[in-house]
C-alpha cells in the first residue's frame, strides 16, 4: 500500500533542487546555497531521497501531537 505524502512549498523546492542535482544541472555547492544548507546536509538529504524517495523530504515529526498536548 502506497502512503500519500503531502509536500509543502519548501519541500517542493527541495525536491526540484535535488532533482537538478541528480541530473547534473546543479553542483552540491550550488544546491546548498539555494537551500540554505551546508554541503554535508545536502549530501545527507540526497542520500535519504535516493533511499526513501519523496517521503525523505518530509520532516519526521509532521502529523505528530506535541508532547505538551499528549495525554499522560
Amino acid at each position: 500500500m502506497k502512503e500519500t505524502v503531502t509536500l509543502t512549498t519548501r519541500d517542493q523546492t527541495r525536491l526540484q533542487i535535488l532533482n537538478q542535482l541528480l541530473v547534473g544541472q546543479l553542483t552540491a555547492d550550488a544546491a546548498a546555497e539555494v537551500l540554505g544548507l551546508s554541503v554535508r546536509q545536502v549530501r545527507r538529504l540526497l542520500a535519504a531521497y535516493r533511499e526513501d524517495g519523496v517521503a525523505a523530504l518530509v520532516h519526521g515529526n509532521r502529523g505528530r501531537v506535541p508532547a505538551t498536548l499528549a495525554p499522560g
